[in-house]
């Protein structure tokens, strides 16, 4: 009997947990951990941001049962924690990670997209940005920059690197992991309050982030606000600062764990099919009639300044270009005040951008993607 009993206690328990792609807790803003919890938490984040096997936790004060949710906390709170694939907690105190990868390749990836994000703040962020201008400029540069791994997907070959920041603002393709957190890599940056949510969408997991503005959250879905298949310098607003009511509509996901959305301020931007911003307004197709209107983004005040369909548009300098859809999708320009209306050819044109004083644009009809040079600034 004696012999036995020395076995027993000899045994180990484990707890072991492998991750789905999507992040599985609430942030632990809105979960109280005790001081050795929190111990535990810090040392756990530490280990994962440096990519390391292993880590430990004090056993006498902890149950290993408990460690799972610790780090499911800490990878949902931290978008720099990267290609983390499984823990493995032991009662002895021993904490053991699995990587999709080998260590000094994860650093080095990590290396580059935080180098990347500080690019990208530098070009896209001003000090004097409000918050809500902030999240608008991220949103905006992932739907532009990002491609949906939209093929992969269906196919069920979706890289590692497509669920994570290096897929999006490396490879510039991801799917809704690789959006989410980005968006949250990049908010954390400019100080903005952001939380990564799980949930389901289409019948399918999801992820998406919550934003905080003005003391008020808000959901934003930047992968579905970026069209699929991928449509350059196309950019939607139809899950850009939704509140709970709104997302629930095609949106599941656990309430009780995430901070309520109830505000509707900015249901004004969800009529925006497309629009660009110019000498502080807005200027947008709206999803409604597809006329083109503007609206000051001081006093909100919307003024229509053409009476054309113009679902497609860009602008440079005084001009806008636009498909005029009220004639047969042709491209034409207008100041921006609505005046000196010209054609420019007879092709059915969509999805247009300009770059370097070049208007890009695809004929519907050939498919080819073409170019107007040297349009005026």
């Amino acid at each position: 009997m004696n012999h036995i009993f020395k076995l027993l206690i000899a045994i180990v328990l484990l707890l072991s947990i492998t991750p789905m792609h999507i992040f599985a807790a609430a942030p632990s803003s809105m979960t109280i951990l005790k001081s050795e919890e929190q111990t535990t938490y810090d040392n756990i984040v530490k280990s994962l941001l440096n990519a390391e096997t292993s880590t430990t936790f004090n056993a006498s004060k902890i149950s290993y049962k408990e460690i799972g949710k610790i780090v499911n906390q800490a990878v949902a709170n931290n978008p720099s924690i990267s290609y983390y694939n499984g823990v493995t907690a032991f009662s002895n105190g021993t904490i053991n990670f699995k990587y999709k990868g080998n260590r000094q390749v994860i650093l080095e990836k990590n290396k580059k997209v935080n180098a990347e994000v500080d690019r990208i703040i530098k070009e896209n962020i001003k000090k004097e940005m409000s918050d809500l201008e902030k999240v608008k400029s991220i949103h905006d540069y992932l739907v532009l920059s990002v491609a949906y791994d939209y093929d992969n997907f269906l196919k069920n070959n979706v890289s590692d690197d497509s669920y994570e920041p290096y897929g999006a603002l490396i490879n510039k393709i991801a799917v809704c992991d690789g959006y989410t957190k980005s968006m949250a890599l990049l908010l954390n940056k400019v100080g903005v309050q952001t939380i990564q949510v799980t949930g389901i969408a289409n019948g399918g997991n999801h992820s998406w982030n919550m934003v905080k503005i003005d003391g008020q959250y808000y959901h934003v879905d930047t992968t579905w606000d970026d069209p699929v298949p991928n449509k350059p310098g196309s950019v939607h607003y139809n899950y850009f600062l939704k509140n709970n009511e709104q997302l629930k509509v095609d949106h599941q996901w656990d309430v009780n764990i995430y901070p309520v959305a109830a505000s509707s301020k900015y249901n004004y931007f969800h009529s925006m099919n497309t629009m660009v911003e110019k000498d502080g307004m807005y200027y947008y197709s709206d999803s409604k009639d597809n006329l083109l209107y503007k609206m000051d983004k001081k006093t909100l005040k919307k003024t229509k300044v053409l009476a054309d369909r113009a679902p497609y548009f860009a602008i440079q300098g005084q001009w806008i270009y636009y498909s005029n859809y009220s004639n047969a999708g042709y491209l034409y320009k207008v100041k921006l005040d609505g005046k000196g209306k010209i054609q420019i050819n007879s092709n059915l044109s969509e999805v247009m951008f300009i770059k370097d004083n070049v208007l890009y644009y695809q004929d519907i009809k050939s498919k080819k993607n073409l170019q107007l040079k040297d349009i005026p600034v």
